[in-house]
């Protein structure tokens, strides 16, 4: 083999190197999506005006299907903290964008929120979170993973029909989300001429019957919290189901549409 012949298999070897090397890197570049499930916070940390505080909370986050939704009472605030929409994975990062929180539908926002998967859950960071009356924060939250279990019933669910005798409200408008093993309401309220804003979140399982039991562990009402309901649940269509409970010794019949 001659010098020429030398140089050029060299070269052809170290171009096949650098393309191993780049596949490798492209490779390795690739972050698995965060598994669907529910989350239960285990700390925060908040930078606002270059002071940094550390706060603990009962919080969940639910991510099933293409879509969240979290509720936490907000002691900063003095008041709740609900928020849900479109969730989409993209390396790393998870693209948020709320189509409701606790005061109703909301459009034109979008959050790029960077997540790192641990052992226990994962770590999710936010830079100029904004909150109302214009305040800026960048928050740091370490997650635990509570469960990933599944149902025919994960989604996020819009109310369309709620059927109740009772005289008092005049308005009632709910989103709901069921994953991991969990569920987060949101209710909207006008009861006695009064607008009311309620959340509620914990277990949800089906039983042998097929019917849902969940078992409040924390909500913006504290007579809830604790009590453990059975709803009877069915799935009308992919998009539909109803929901059918006792309150105040009433019945309460209500349907829901995926959004």
């Amino acid at each position: 083999m001659n010098l020429k012949s030398l140089f050029l298999l060299a070269a052809i070897t170290g171009l096949a190197g650098c393309s191993a090397e780049q596949q490798a890197v492209e490779t390795a570049a690739v972050i698995d999506a965060l598994p669907d499930g529910a989350y239960l916070i285990a700390g925060v940390t908040v930078t606002e005006n270059g002071e940094v505080s550390q706060y603990s909370r009962d919080q969940i986050k639910i991510y099933t299907q293409g879509r969240f939704m979290y509720a936490f009472n907000n002691a900063q605030t003095e008041s709740i903290d609900v928020g849900a929409g479109d969730a989409t994975w993209s390396n790393g990062l998870m693209v948020e964008v709320p189509r409701v929180n606790h005061n109703g539908p909301v459009s034109g926002y979008s959050f790029d929120v960077a997540i790192a998967q641990t052992e226990t859950g994962f770590e999710q960071t936010i830079i100029g979170m904004e909150y109302e009356g214009g305040r800026l924060l960048d928050m740091v939250e370490v997650w635990d993973t509570a469960s990933t279990a599944t149902s025919a019933f994960d989604g996020l669910w819009q109310l369309q029909a709620r059927e109740s005798n009772d005289p008092d409200i005049t308005a009632f408008t709910e989103t709901k989300m069921i994953g991991g093993g969990h569920y987060i309401w949101l209710q909207n309220v006008v009861s006695k001429g009064e607008a009311i804003q309620e959340f509620g979140f914990g277990t949800f399982e089906l039983d042998a019957n097929g019917d849902a039991i969940e078992t409040a562990m924390t909500s913006s009402m504290p007579d809830y919290e604790g009590t453990v309901s059975t709803v009877k649940i069915e799935l009308i269509d992919d998009n539909h189901f109803t929901q059918s409970f006792v309150y105040n010794g009433e019945t309460v019949t209500q349907t829901y549409m995926r959004m």
